[in-house]
Formats: structure tokens, C-alpha cells, sequence
């Protein structure tokens, strides 16, 4: 999602954003939903091919249930690509979660799931775009969906850079990025050729490039000055690995009715302020209990905890406008469980039930009248700000009736 002024540039030279698939977010007693890629060492949504991804998940309702997955293959633009299962899988074209622990030690009884992708059961064919279905009965009402792609790093090479946008307001850094190959013809199809460019592994943060500024058959280049983000500012952070003993964002820890919650120190808008280097994982989450040895076991033994965020002041416009927080943690997307409600102490507050670990947050802030969401009025956006890119190029050959993902690369705005 982007604001207004970003939708305008969008249209105005040819860029559009992928709307046509939005994620499901999980049932009520489904949390702490994680599709972590062990190759990177966080969430970042795209692997190789030969590369695997960990899906895990919590059910609070503690005791096995059988949860079945089921993959689907999309096209660039995340519309379903309608071509046969035996295409892209290898193996049974759904299955059932085997992996399954129950929670030890912990005050919120739940069981914990985790499922590898690919795996001896089912892997995938071709490089593209995937979506994994999580139901129980029918896959038609999916308890969570997850968005993932495939890579195939042998077709084509992605050069990426950044540099400060001038001039642009909000939308002050500027991506390029060149496709190279000496294998393809990349204008053999002229409308062949998508690119799909997000920040820091959100998929709803985007921008979709259909036409190169130059080309010829070995490299396409997108270089054009509007192909611009906003910086945002560093995400907020909190940490609940150790339940015993508040961090530096936490004011307090207590126990009431046999779960932990945990008070954070109230944030007050900055956006005024100028740019803050505060050290952040561009939005994601770690699982952790310190108390754990072997923090491979977090999974089961990770406490939950409920976090109360507050916000010492922000303007609604007479309830026109509403507020969230968001991260990985909740895909970015605007949900009731994460809004923020002026409370009798003057503040902005929300209590979130969260596994112990280290998150980062932001606020969101939509506006009715407008259909928008902006990102950075309550901290800012500048041009200083670590961000991580990813350019995602998709091809589709003479002939062929789906997208391949064949290029992919990476550039942190730090580096």
C-alpha cells in the first residue's frame, strides 16, 4: 500500500501495485504464524530453487488437530496461473502437518506446528510465485494463507541499487535495477517481462514495473526517476525474551489471571524530530525464551504474553481516521485486534496477545475519506533509513502460459 501521492506516480508512468491476492490472516486461535526462510535467517519470502522454507504456527486450543496445506502456483501479478498441479508439484498435491509439539512450561497451553517446504512428500517444479493454503476440512476456508516465490538463479542476473530521491517529499529513495542475462532473449516476448520490486519482505509494500526504460535482447533496464518508496523511519522495537525482567522499551511486567503482560514505555510521534538510527530487522520477529538452552526449542517453550502499546497523542479528525500497529508479526495489514482506541488516560492503546521473543512495529495510520493507509506520520520518513529491497524479475516465454520467476536480487539502502 502506498499514499495518495505514490498511487498518482503509479499511474502516471505505468506502474501498478499487485492487489489481486491478499494473505488471509489466521483464526482467532491460530498465532504466531512464521514462514522462515533458515537461509537468510529471518522472513524474507523467496528461496532458490533447492532452497526450503520453515512454516510454523500455534494453536491455542492445545491438543493435535489435523491441519492440511495444499499449494497453489500464481502468476506475476498474483492471479492463480490455472495451470495443471502435475506442472509445478512434485508429489501429493495436499497433505496434512505431522510435525507437532505441545507447549511445555508455559502459563497459555497451546500446540505448536511446524511444516518444511519442500519436502519428501511434495516439492515444486518451477520457479514462480506460490501461496500455501492451511485448512482444516475445507480448503476453500483456509485458517491462514502464506505467499512465497521460487527463484532459478541460473537465467538471469539482477543488479539492483539506491540512491536518495530530491524532491519527492515522503517518496525519498530511488531504486534501479538492470536485468541480465546470456542465456534469454529478454525481448523475444514483448510484454514479456514483469518487475516486481518490494520493501523489507512486504509484500503489499510494492511497486510493479511492465516496461523498461532501455532494452535490448541480453538486458533490460529500470532506471526511471519516479521509481521511488518512501524511507520511512527505523522500526520501534520490544523485547519479551525474558519475562522476568523489563528491557529498556518496557515499563512493566506483571501476572493477572494466569498470563503474563507486559506494559510498554508509551511512544510519542517523531516525525518532526529528524531521522533517529536506531537498529532495526526491517520489521520481522524472533521467537526467544532465555530460559530456553537450545533456542530451537522457543517453539514449545516460548511463553505468551499480552503487550499493551500506547501512543501519547494522535489527531483522528473526529474519527475519520484510524490507528494500528503492524509488522511482520500481522502482515502489515489493518486488522480490529491491532487498533489502537483512545483509552480514560489520554492515551492511544491496544493490548496484543504475543509469543515472547524480539519484534519490531510501526504505526499505521488509514484514512476513511481517502481509502489510504500512510506509514510514516506518527515517526517520519526519511532518506537515511536502513530499508532492504527486493527485486523480484519474472519472465514469460513465447508460448508459455504462466510466469517464471527467473532473477532475483537483494540491496540493503545501508550497504
Amino acid at each position: 500500500m502506498k499514499n495518495g501521492i505514490l498511487l498518482l506516480l503509479c499511474l502516471a508512468f505505468q506502474f501498478a501495485e499487485a492487489q489481486t491476492y491478499r494473505e488471509i490472516l489466521p483464526r482467532e486461535n491460530v498465532r504466531t504464524v512464521q514462514l522462515f526462510n533458515p537461509q537468510t535467517n529471518d522472513e524474507t519470502p523467496v528461496i532458490r530453487m533447492g532452497e526450503y522454507l520453515v512454516l510454523s504456527f500455534d494453536d491455542l486450543v492445545q491438543g493435535f488437530k489435523e491441519y492440511n496445506y495444499k499449494i497453489e502456483h500464481y502468476n506475476a501479478d498474483w492471479t492463480p496461473s490455472g495451470i495443471f498441479q502435475s506442472e509445478y508439484l512434485n508429489g501429493y498435491s495436499s497433505n496434512y502437518i505431522r510435525n507437532y509439539t505441545n507447549s511445555f512450561n508455559t502459563y497459555q497451553n497451546y500446540t505448536h506446528y511446524e511444516l518444511t517446504i519442500p519436502n519428501r512428500d511434495i516439492s515444486m517444479k518451477l520457479p514462480g510465485n506460490y501461496v500455501i493454503k492451511v485448512y482444516t476440512t475445507d480448503e476453500n476456508t483456509p485458517v491462514f494463507t502464506k505467499r512465497f516465490a521460487i527463484y532459478d538463479p541460473k537465467k538471469v542476473t539482477i543488479g539492483i541499487s539506491e540512491e536518495r530521491a530530491i524532491g519527492g517529499g515522503n517518496l525519498n529513495q530511488r531504486i534501479s535495477v538492470v536485468a541480465g542475462s546470456g542465456q534469454m532473449n529478454l525481448t523475444e516476448s514483448p510484454d514479456g517481462a514483469t518487475l516486481f520490486i518490494m520493501k523489507n519482505g512486504n509484500w503489499e509494500d510494492n511497486l510493479v514495473l511492465n516496461k523498461p526504460q532501455f532494452m535490448n535482447p541480453s538486458q533490460l533496464t529500470y532506471k526511471d526517476q519516479k521509481i521511488v518508496f518512501e524511507g520511512g523511519s527505523e522500526y520501534l522495537w520490544f523485547d519479551t525474551k525474558n519475562l522476568d525482567v523489563a528491557a529498556m522499551t518496557t515499563e512493566r511486567i506483571f501476572k493477572q489471571d494466569s498470563i503474563y503482560h507486559t506494559v510498554l514505555r508509551p511512544d510519542s510521534p517523531s516525525a518532526n524530530l529528524g531521522y533517529f538510527d536506531n537498529q532495526d530487522v526491517n520489521g520481522a520477529f524472533y521467537i526467544r525464551n532465555v530460559k530456553v538452552p537450545d533456542q530451537n526449542r522457543s517453539g514449545s517453550e516460548a511463553d505468551y504474553t499480552w503487550v499493551h502499546f500506547a501512543l501519547d497523542e494522535f489527531d483522528d479528525k473526529g474519527g475519520t481516521r484510524e490507528l494500528y500497529i503492524v509488522g511482520a508479526f500481522n502482515n502489515w495489514q489493518l486488522s480490529p485486534e491491532y487498533r489502537l482506541m483512545l483509552t480514560d488516560s489520554n492515551y492511544w492503546e491496544v493490548a496484543v496477545l504475543l509469543k515472547q521473543g524480539y519484534y519490531n512495529y510501526q504505526y499505521a495510520v488509514f484514512d476513511n475519506s481517502t481509502q489510504t493507509v500512510n506509514y510514516s506520520e506518527i515517526n517520519g520518513s526519511f532518506w537515511q533509513t536502513e530499508n532492504k529491497y527486493s527485486a523480484l524479475f519474472y519472465y514469460r516465454p513465447w508460448g508459455v502460459r504462466y510466469d517464471l520467476l527467473v532473477g532475483y536480487g537483494e540491496v540493503n539502502t545501508r550497504n
